[in-house]
């Protein structure tokens, strides 16, 4: 590395810009390669992002997730499971629950969406009479 020639404030306030830039990509670099070790070296950091999306919602609405939730809690865990040991009706409506939350609610969604616009074009479509008591003039 080649020793630069101070002069003046001026070359010194450059210099130490310069050696505070150096400096903060430094850490960066440090920093980013800390991350990568402990991603790397941590073993569920690569399940944990292949599982996340098993643990969240597939409905966006949440009345038809409820709804869903009931019943399948009803209908497999009281129901089919009635006589089952405390895993399996632990487990097994968590599965259900979530498998047809998938399934059933983004068609569901769908349909409700669907509901709704229609609804909404047809209140758009309605001639509502006026109730005034002013007679409009015909010209």
């Amino acid at each position: 590395m080649t020793k630069l020639e101070i002069n003046n404030y001026e070359d010194l306030m450059t210099e130490k810009k310069r050696l505070k830039a150096r400096l903060r990509n430094s850490k960066a670099g440090i920093s980013y390669s800390f991350e990568a070790i402990k991603q790397e070296v941590n073993p569920f950091s690569g399940i944990k992002k292949k599982s996340g999306s098993i643990f969240q919602s597939g409905s966006a609405n949440p009345i038809v997730k409820f709804g869903i939730k009931r019943a399948s809690e009803f209908l497999i865990g009281k129901v089919l499971l009635k006589r089952a040991g405390w895993l399996p009706r632990l487990v097994v409506p968590f599965i259900v629950r979530e498998v047809s939350t998938r399934v059933v609610g983004t068609k569901m969604d769908k349909k409700i969406a669907h509901a709704l616009r229609s609804a909404a074009d047809k209140i758009r479509d309605v001639k509502v009479p006026d109730l005034s008591g002013e007679k409009s003039s015909g010209k």
